[in-house]
């Protein structure tokens, strides 16, 4: 069987597929990944055969994903007809302005005369070509196009909360009160490149055949999308592993880390002050995965060991607790590793896996603008001494292992191809 990945350009949105990927091939099936040529590099890295979508020069470049946010004043029109209230505002803030941005930017008409969508029109090329029986996507519904266009099954796989089940959820349901002769945005979103092919935009285009989902059922939201649970086990790249994580160190070890998106983005500097200044003078060693420009004008500890980036695999393992920003990636690491953890309340998802964390007893919030660093270093110092954060990582732990693994969902999404596949 044949497998395509179409990942969104951006590492936290491939590195979640690599366990799949690898289980598929070690059932025998042959997959390959399709992106953006931004991330080619990265897909190669990881050993799976990368397939560009295009070239720099026909794709939009991932720097422009800001031009196809919507404008705040019909983000605001869109949120009254949703009926967005206080509740929803976290949820419908990640779709209208992230999950809905980074649909539009490949789904939309280009400069030329004859109305080629790229992010598309490359895709469909590419499953013409190769023929695959089924089709994988995140954030990308021209491969749902391209699988229509070739007879393969397709299926979504997500990186957190589906954003975009919830957000057509909600349309389904204030269709007819609040929304007639409306389009709905997302269907919008693609509607003209589904056109070109000739799809019509429904449920299944929109958010695939399957979904699978590696959120905890707890932080589930509301979709329409049939979806099957898939355990997100970790994985954040490969490098040669230093000689000073091979031992256990003598100290209690303390990983820092910001995200990798996120610093593509900002320097995050106020908020590394405050943590350098955190953790200053205590007896620990800290391992911050920090770039140049996140460390630049601020004074470095001597108890702090600043890396540009090492993997999780390798670091977790040796770590008494970690800081970081709230991602799910990195929560989902931690509580696969068994690590107690502080989250920074500023993060983009920490609203969510924030309290998620906090309900297991596995470690404590952090709020850099409010708390003086003093403050924030008797938390850390809680969450390394008091057994019962350690205790919370093992319910975390334990959770997340009752999720099915990539090997387990491969059987799922074999069936789902002999189901949905039209040719052969």
């Amino acid at each position: 069987m044949r497998i395509l990945f179409v990942v969104w350009p951006m590492a936290a949105h491939l590195y979640p597929i690599v366990p799949l990927a690898r289980a598929f091939q070690a059932a025998g099936h042959e997959t390959r990944v399709a992106s953006h040529p931004a991330l080619i590099e990265e897909i190669t890295a990881t050993g799976l055969a990368a397939v560009p979508v295009g070239t720099p020069d026909t794709m939009p470049p991932l720097s422009r994903v800001g031009d196809y946010v919507l404008p705040e004043e019909e983000r605001n029109r869109l949120a009254k007809a949703f009926n967005v209230t206080g509740a929803d505002e976290h949820a419908w803030f990640m779709f209208s302005y992230f999950a809905l941005a980074g649909t539009r930017i490949f789904h939309s008409p280009g400069d030329s005369d004859d109305g080629a969508i790229a992010g598309t029109d490359y895709l469909v090329d590419i499953a013409r070509a190769w023929e695959p029986d089924l089709v994988l996507w995140d954030m990308w519904p021209a491969a749902a196009i391209a699988a229509r266009v070739t007879g393969a099954a397709h299926a979504r796989f997500l990186w957190g909360p589906d954003y975009c089940g919830w957000a057509r959820q909600r349309y389904l349901r204030l269709g007819e009160a609040e929304w007639t002769r409306q389009p709905d945005p997302l269907a919008q979103a693609v509607t003209e490149a589904a056109r070109r092919h000739g799809c019509t935009v429904d449920d299944e285009l929109l958010l695939g055949q399957l979904t699978l989902d590696p959120t905890p059922a707890m932080l589930r939201l509301d979709t329409p999308a049939p979806t099957v649970s898939m355990r997100r086990v970790p994985y954040t790249g490969a490098d040669v592993m230093p000689e000073w994580l091979h031992e256990r160190p003598r100290r209690p070890r303390v990983a820092v880390s910001l995200g990798m998106s996120g610093r593509e983005y900002a320097s995050n500097g106020a908020l590394v002050t405050k943590l350098l200044e955190m953790v200053a003078d205590l007896d620990i060693e800290v391992v911050a995965t920090l770039n140049e420009v996140q460390l630049r004008g601020q004074r470095v500890p001597d108890n702090v060991h600043a890396l540009d980036y090492v993997p999780f695999n390798q670091l977790l393992p040796t770590c008494s607790a970690i800081v970081h920003h709230g991602g799910s990636g990195t929560v989902m690491a931690a509580a696969a590793h068994r690590v107690p953890q502080l989250i920074e309340v500023e993060g983009l998802e920490s609203a969510t896996y924030a309290p998620y964390v906090l309900r297991h007893g596995a470690g404590l919030t952090l709020d850099h603008k409010r708390q003086s660093a003093d403050v924030m270093r008797a938390r850390l110092l809680r969450v390394l001494h008091e057994p019962s954060f350690r205790a919370g990582a093992d319910a975390l732990h334990a959770e997340w292992l009752t999720m099915p693994s990539p090997r387990e969902v491969v059987p799922v999404l074999e069936a789902l191809t002999r189901r949905h596949r039209s040719r052969g």
